[in-house]
């Protein structure tokens, strides 16, 4: 390359660059912002999203993603760090549940879940046939037959004397019979285990009637009323660094054992695969404007927010420097040479 043919790449590439920026800066970003959008979605408007999409290779890399996506020690630290400071900042004094939740939104979903009531008679039988619930309520019935016996009973308390007199008793038994008390235990708990299935089922009648619809916007009224106006720096004192870093590690091995599961994969790529069939022959411009992110939307957004960011001197700088930098490779390449010759 001559010395006339250098000076001309210089100046080619100082042009160059700085047509460039100019499309990064003040009005001329405006107008890059505009004839960009206008560009994709006149581009939109003929392809469909199964058109650009290799639905093999999306749902691949998204259960890659979800598999091996890292969550680290420095990671994990920074999300600590900024849990605790969000429950020690200071915007908790005088912060409360009615500042973030409106009564009437809170009534609204208080009777909208309230409505499931075949869901919530189903986990109430659930619970109460579980074995610890039966163990439970065998225990109750017990202490609270034997408590009723020896210092509930209303025959008892008449007699003078008597009540202590069977604690003394009892006390006496024991010592002389020492396997009395464990065979009258055994057949309380017999008697209770024969009659278990009556007791569950009443058990479920009266929570049933208990959490019935009405009830239970009952109960959230009483919850809202106690807890609404609760300064959110009450919380403060409930947990510390430790616990909240304890927390964030047993979520996170959580999570690695979920997201490794078969059923996880599975499904994942099950809505991959309805989403696609479901929207996948929509035209792409049409379908972005039909969820709300048209292009009068898109571009009041970027117009808000790009100008500011690109302001900044070092993203700027840094902008400039690869722009440069890619310039040079062309401008130095066999094909601009050969261009000039």
């Amino acid at each position: 390359m001559s010395n006339q043919q250098q000076e001309l790449a210089q100046k080619l590439k100082q042009a160059h660059t700085e047509f460039l920026l100019s499309r990064l800066q003040g009005e001329g970003l405006i107008a890059t912002i505009d004839r960009e959008l206008d560009a994709v979605f006149t581009w939109g408007e003929t392809v469909s999203l199964n058109e650009i999409v290799d639905r093999e290779l999306l749902i691949k890399s998204i259960l890659r993603i979800v598999e091996t996506g890292p969550f680290n020690e420095e990671l994990r630290g920074i999300v600590v760090r900024s849990v605790i400071m969000a429950i020690q900042s200071e915007l908790n004094d005088g912060a409360n549940v009615k500042n973030l939740v409106p009564k009437n939104e809170y009534d609204k979903t208080v009777t909208h879940f309230a409505q499931f009531e075949k869901l919530r008679m189903d986990v109430i039988r659930m619970v109460l046939e579980s074995p610890i619930y039966s163990e439970l309520i065998s225990d109750v019935l017990y202490h609270g037959i034997k408590d009723y016996v020896l210092t509930e009973n209303a025959v008892v308390k008449k007699v003078p004397g008597v009540s202590s007199l069977m604690k003394a008793g009892a006390k006496t038994l024991n010592k002389a019979m020492p396997k009395l008390e464990a065979a009258a235990e055994g057949t309380i708990k017999k008697f209770i285990s024969n009659n278990l299935k009556s007791t569950v089922e009443l058990s479920e009648k009266i929570l049933n009637n208990a959490l019935s619809e009405s009830n239970i916007r009952s109960i959230a009224d009483h919850f809202w009323g106690t807890i609404s106006e609760k300064d959110f720096s009450k919380f403060k004192g409930y947990v510390n660094e430790t616990d909240v870093n304890e927390t964030v590690e047993i979520g996170n091995g959580l999570w690695v054992e979920v997201r490794q599961a078969e059923y996880l994969q599975n499904m994942i790529g099950k809505v991959i695969e309805h989403v696609l069939d479901d929207i996948g022959d929509r035209k792409l411009a049409e379908l972005v404007t039909a969820i709300g992110y048209g292009k009068d939307y898109l571009a009041s957004e970027l117009k808000q927010i790009l100008p500011g960011t690109l302001e900044n001197k070092v993203l700027m700088d840094y902008l400039e420097s690869r722009i440069q930098s890619d310039l040079d490779e062309f401008y130095a390449s066999e094909g601009f040479n050969g261009a000039l010759s």
